[in-house]
């Protein structure tokens, strides 16, 4: 591009933020934790590499004469906690009314989607507000089945998975802010383990100084930011060339990392809303919401704040708490045993060591790792019963299952002096060149030394102790 024409650009950009500032909002669907599809018995638990077309049953599947049956009530319940989270009214003193959203996709074979939003639909939940940014309106809706347009196969495995769908003004003015503001939304979430870990994905509406485009299905914060980013300048050099900007919607291809024209946006018109009359109008009780209210736990915001004040943390070691819920309830409760604050890296780093190790997480459920086990192992150390280096190599042990110290007390003993001085004695024995190597000045030599001691001993012998000895037999 000509630097004449960049020029213009950043004079019409300068222009355009002052006659009609950058606006962003985002629509993000999350999918429920719950253990059954939204209208029908199937089991809503995926697996990874799970075969096609396993989970399926006419309902989900939309075979002529089905009908579908009652809504999840398990999946009502988690749009309300995070509702709750979002700071929204809930309307419960409204009728909510099931809708069938028609479009003509091979993902969704009845040819409507159900969903309790559009033209005639009152929304679950409104008026909303986190961390600075309004949300319009909560509601729930079906998934479509897994659609590949290379192959034309479809997998209905997902078909009828209960979603949230979170639509934000746009109050976003830059990408940056919308991808902090997601991690927010994100960790929050996580608090109240209403969504299943396959995470969110993201319809990004950018608008600069036409209509907007909107950008479907994003699954990545960092993708997210990169669309926007690339929008934004493309819009902005079709405004430099007079280009009229239209309702669109767009792809975002992660490797050119462009977006890339599908259609023109749909109305709520094209949709031909009606209200599904296989399906009862949902009223919510307000005495559940209430008790939905008071069962929330903490907000990370809240964990944070009792972490640096009731438990006197560091800020940085806070951070790293409350950033994962299941570490912090771990933390709380190893605290019921030793002084946490004290062993805060037993968890910060050696807990985080061993997980990260194995490519595990805390709450995976075949991870089972108890704070009573870790508190033994502590109050071992405390105690000097054990050294540290062996307490670290108990702990490697802790995956996928965590156990008891108390049987293995005596074969885990740190060594005595006379032990410890027999073991340094049989290494110098053994590695005579690397005594020479020491005393000819080769300062590593020793710590090679050390290591050895150290692996005779099975990591039994205090390290103090040892080099002193070591030092005293190589004299």
């Amino acid at each position: 591009m000509k630097k004449e024409t960049k020029e213009k650009i950043n004079k019409k950009k300068g222009l355009l933020e002052d006659i009609h500032p950058l606006k962003i909002g985002l629509e993000i669907h999350g999918y429920l934790n719950t253990s059954e599809k939204l209208f029908c018995k199937c089991s809503a638990l995926t697996e990874k590499g799970e075969t096609p077309n396993t989970r399926i049953c006419p309902i989900c599947t939309g075979q002529p004469g089905c009908k579908p049956m009652l809504p999840n009530k398990e999946a009502m319940k988690k749009l309300v906690q995070i509702s709750l989270i979002l700071g929204c009214k809930i309307n419960h003193d409204k009728k909510l009314i099931w809708q069938r959203k028609h479009y003509n996709w091979p993902d969704m074979p009845k040819g409507y989607q159900n969903t309790i939003s559009g033209a005639y639909s009152i929304p679950c939940a409104e008026n909303g507000k986190f961390k600075g940014i309004k949300i319009r309106e909560c509601h729930l809706e079906e998934d479509p089945a897994k659609w590949d347009p290379e192959t034309g196969k479809i997998d209905y495995n997902r078909s009828g998975l209960p979603l949230i769908e979170i639509v934000t003004e746009p109050d976003f003015v830059k990408a940056e802010q919308v991808a902090e503001w997601l991690r927010n939304l994100i960790l929050s979430l996580s608090y109240i383990k209403s969504l299943k870990k396959e995470g969110i994905k993201v319809d990004t509406n950018v608008s600069t100084y036409g209509d907007r485009a909107e950008i479907k299905n994003i699954n990545s914060v960092e993708n997210i930011v990169r669309a926007i980013n690339y929008e934004i300048k493309r819009q902005i050099e079709n405004y430099g060339q007079n280009t009229e900007q239209k309702r669109e919607t767009l792809s975002f291809d992660e490797k050119s990392g462009k977006t890339i024209k599908m259609r023109d946006k749909e109305s709520a018109e094209d949709y031909r809303f009606i209200p599904d009359p296989d399906l009862p109008i949902i009223k919510l009780n307000e005495k559940e919401i209430e008790q939905i209210k008071r069962e929330l736990p903490e907000t990370p915001d809240e964990k944070l704040e009792k972490l640096l004040k009731k438990y006197k943390l560091e800020k940085y070691d806070a951070e790293i708490l409350a950033k994962n819920l299941d570490l912090v309830d771990f933390f709380e409760k190893l605290a019921e045993y030793v002084d946490a604050k004290k062993y805060i890296s037993w968890i910060t780093i050696e807990l985080l060591r061993i997980l990260n190790y194995n490519g595990k997480k805390l709450d995976d459920s075949e991870i089972d790792i108890k704070p009573c086990h870790l508190a033994e192992l502590i109050q071992a150390i405390d105690k000097k019963e054990i050294i540290e280096l062996k307490a670290k190599q108990i702990m490697n042990g802790f995956i996928p299952k965590s156990y008891s110290i108390k049987s293995i007390k005596k074969d885990i003993k740190k060594l005595g002096e006379k032990e410890t001085e027999e073991i340094c004695k049989k290494t110098i024995k053994i590695n005579e060149k690397s005594v020479l190597d020491y005393k000819s000045g080769k300062k590593e030599a020793f710590n090679f030394l050390l290591g050895e001691v150290m692996k005779l001993s099975n990591r039994r012998a205090d390290f103090t102790s040892t080099k002193k000895i070591l030092t005293k037999l190589i004299s």
